[in-house]
């Protein structure tokens, strides 16, 4: 009886997780590469949506090559992969061009903050009995193993609208996104969709009608989503015998076995999206395209330290570490300003 109550809480133990080295997929079933997967195939969902729509509220004015490529769209999602500003030629076109230019160029960017706490505790407890002429000697014996592990694993991945839209799911790249777009996952939610969308749809809406401005000069749009998750999982079981046999020697009268185990994931996510340099000059004209007050200016002077060269640079900042083009930069610029924030120091008292 006594192996089966041992034997039923070291299958406590199992049943929930027990890893020497705690990862997402110990409990979800869904590993690192997976979740970040999930959440640029989301945001490229989110880009294929606005463009759709902005192309059916053209084809509604009367354009021909609109209405043409909203028929389309509307057979084939995956047709956008081809959407480009090459697609509008002609000078009556100008805007049009500069307008999907300006957004293909908005830089994206993704931190990931992954900790998993997991304590995986079993204790025991004997009761030794002993009858004696004049009295009864009982001796209580106890014993356990508490045992605790942890892990933190942080990262940033960049993107554009552009190479999401366009390369990301290349066929000839492996369709990346296939088996990606999946429901909300209310349990674990980092698994699921996030709701990337609004975030996209917002940025956009605020840079082009908003006037939506960064923290120096008012010309470099950006803005940052910060979300967490927590899902923390407690079991236990605690098994015990008696026995009733009572001699002169010691027996054991009962004996009681505790198995706990407890995991807290906590997972964050940050999402920036930004439009850096000559972007920002390219945007005060498009506002005056649909008829807002333009603004304009320079890229942020905000001290940093870069390494690298040409078009693509890594900026390696305080918190954060990431880079590409110019407004993918200014994306994990705007996460690790973000993130730097959280740390406050405080002066000894």
């Amino acid at each position: 009886m006594w192996k089966s109550i041992v034997s039923a809480a070291i299958a406590l133990l199992v049943l929930t997780g027990c890893a020497i080295h705690p990862l997402p997929e110990d409990f979800s079933g869904v590993d690192t590469p997976d979740i970040v997967k999930r959440i640029r195939c989301e945001t490229r969902d989110a880009v294929q949506t606005v463009v759709i729509a902005w192309v059916d509220k053209l084809a509604q004015s009367g354009d021909p090559i609109a209405q043409q490529l909203s028929a389309t769209y509307a057979q084939n999602r995956e047709a956008t992969s081809q959407f480009g500003p090459e697609l509008f030629p002609g000078r009556a076109y100008d805007k049009v061009r500069t307008l999907i230019r300006t957004f293909y160029r908005t830089g994206v960017a993704y931190n990931f903050d992954l900790n998993i706490t997991e304590d995986n505790d079993l204790t025991s407890q004997a009761n030794l009995l002993r009858v004696l002429p004049e009295h009864v000697f009982r001796l209580n014996v106890g014993a356990g193993a508490l045992r605790k592990r942890s892990n933190q694993r942080t990262f940033t991945v960049t993107d554009t609208f552009e190479y999401l839209l366009k390369t990301l799911n290349d066929p000839s790249r492996g369709s990346y996104c296939n088996g990606q777009i999946v429901a909300a996952n209310y349990i674990y939610p980092i698994t699921g969709r996030i709701g990337v969308e609004k975030l996209v749809k917002d940025f956009i809406e605020l840079t082009l009608f908003g006037n939506l401005a960064g923290s120096n000069n008012g010309a470099v749009p950006a803005m940052t989503d910060k979300l967490v998750f927590t899902t923390t999982l407690n079991a236990s079981a605690t098994p015990s015998v008696v026995f009733t046999r009572v001699t002169t020697a010691f027996d054991l009268a009962d004996a009681q076995l505790t198995a706990s185990a407890k995991r807290s994931d906590v997972h964050q996510v940050a999402i920036a999206l930004a439009l850096a340099g000559n972007e920002a000059a390219d945007l005060a004209t498009m506002r005056t395209y649909l008829f807002t007050a333009p603004r304009a200016g320079g890229a942020p002077t905000a001290a940093v330290r870069k390494t690298g060269g040409g078009s693509q640079t890594l900026y390696v900042g305080d918190r954060v570490t990431g880079g590409g083009t110019p407004s993918e930069v200014l994306a994990v610029i705007a996460i690790d300003q973000m993130k730097r924030r959280e740390l406050q120091l405080y002066p000894a008292q």
